[in-house]
């Protein structure tokens, strides 16, 4: 008698054209590894400095002295990155360094884990 194809020689059903379960969670993993990195980074570094970034249009034109409205000339204003203040106290540096380093160290075990 002829056996029934099943997809795999362990007897398990086929999951057809998807992988292996276990490299989904592998994937997954690695990327919430990522993601703990970044975060933690962003934290202990806005910690550390005490500074945040913000978007702010760049000054190109200056006044000219004697200039008139009529002699204005508009220029255009590039958007760049600038670091601003926090404003942090103490409960709050030590807040974000305490979160930030706590995601750093999941990240190393879980990236040391393998998974």
């Amino acid at each position: 008698m002829k056996r029934k194809n099943t997809g795999n020689e362990t007897g398990r059903p086929s999951l057809g054209p998807f992988p292996h379960p276990s490299l989904d969670l592998r994937k997954a993993l690695s990327e919430v590894t990522l993601a703990l990195i970044a975060v933690g980074a962003v934290l202990v570094s806005i910690a550390m400095f005490n500074k945040v970034p913000r978007i702010a249009p760049e000054r190109l034109d200056r006044p000219r002295p004697g200039g008139g409205v009529a002699t204005a000339q508009r220029t255009v204003t590039a958007l760049r990155p600038r670091l601003a203040d926090a404003r942090l106290t103490e409960q709050g540096r030590a807040v974000f360094t305490a979160i930030g380093g706590s995601a750093l160290i999941v990240a190393f075990f879980l990236g040391l884990s393998g998974l």
